[in-house]
């Protein structure tokens, strides 16, 4: 399907009315279809800060769980490839309750995003960052204690074309050119408790004719090319890593390693020369090894020869 662009009808999908309607589902798929078009003309250029591409979807059109059994919008998200989430998403998932995942079990609130948002009123253009994000969110916030990596995620915000405001959602959004230092660090302080997300975002309304026009295409390339650096200066990466996850990672090998064993944890020796023997656990070493006091000595045992009593 070749794009189309967007229509009054489009737009009236996501009337009140029909939120929380399976009846108006076929009109939803049918902006769906646009946007994966639209999707398809946009994926060339959405690429990493390491030149990997970003990976395109479309949010669910019906009503479910994770959307709170309405739609209210819909979007089309460019974001770190599966396998890439993959690597951080056990890490995310332990710091969210159940409840949060169930309620939305998408990349959306777990990375980092560039996306193109359609509802009632509006197409909108933005790069969104969630509270739930742990590791991005947590990464920009530690690369941006460094004053001159913050004036230059300042830099790149002040210098936004005219129309992009900043903010977090549900909160008040200021134009991104008069962003000072002191509202950025505020902004990232507030986010972790805002339960909502950090955007730098620019609308479109409904009755814009540019939007009626293929010439909306390339507007929308231009605006996600102008948050392209704002991503690549916040997403976590193996080359942009602020957060030590590369140690978090070790760690779980070492753990794995020491078969989950901690200080003064009671063992007894299953295999070698003081097979037989109980002894207390004083700690790991960086390999996973482990130190067990027997009687008076403290000797170093693999993870595989004791066992917990």
């Amino acid at each position: 399907m070749e794009f189309v662009p967007f229509a009054a009808k489009d737009f009236d999908a996501y009337l009140e009315k029909k939120w929380q309607s399976n009846a108006f589902n076929r009109e939803r798929l049918e902006v769906r279809e646009k946007l994966e078009a639209l999707g398809r003309l946009l994926t060339p250029t959405m690429v990493g800060a390491d030149g990997s591409p970003l990976e395109c979807d479309v949010s669910a059109e019906h009503p479910a769980l994770w959307n709170q059994r309405r739609v209210e919008n819909q979007h089309l998200f460019f974001c770190r490839d599966k396998d890439a989430r993959r690597e951080i998403d056990t890490i995310i998932s332990k710091k969210r309750t159940m409840a949060a995942l169930i309620e939305d079990p998408s990349p959306l609130r777990n990375h980092i995003f560039l996306g193109v948002m359609i509802d009632q009123g509006q197409v909108e253009l933005s790069l969104k960052l969630h509270s739930d994000a742990a590791v991005d969110r947590e990464n920009v916030t530690r690369k941006c204690q460094e004053y001159f990596q913050r004036e230059k995620l300042l830099a790149l915000i002040q210098g936004l074309r005219e129309g992009y405001q900043v903010g977090i959602q549900g909160q008040e959004a200021r134009p991104g050119s008069e962003l000072s230092d002191e509202t950025l660090q505020k902004l990232l302080h507030d986010l972790p408790g805002a339960d909502s997300w950090l955007t730098v975002r620019r609308s479109f309304s409904r009755d814009d004719p540019l939007v009626q026009q293929l010439a909306f295409v390339d507007a929308v390339r231009d605006g996600l090319a102008t948050l392209l650096p704002l991503y690549a200066f916040a997403a976590w990466s193996r080359d942009n890593d602020f957060v030590s996850i590369r140690d978090t990672l070790k760690q779980r090998e070492v753990k794995k390693k020491s078969r989950g064993l901690v200080k003064n944890d009671r063992v007894r020796v299953v295999r070698g020369v003081f097979s037989g023997k109980t002894g207390v656990v004083q700690g790991t070493d960086a390999k996973g090894g482990l130190r067990v006091l027997l009687g008076s000595m403290v000797v170093k045992l693999a993870g595989d020869d004791v066992a917990k009593i």
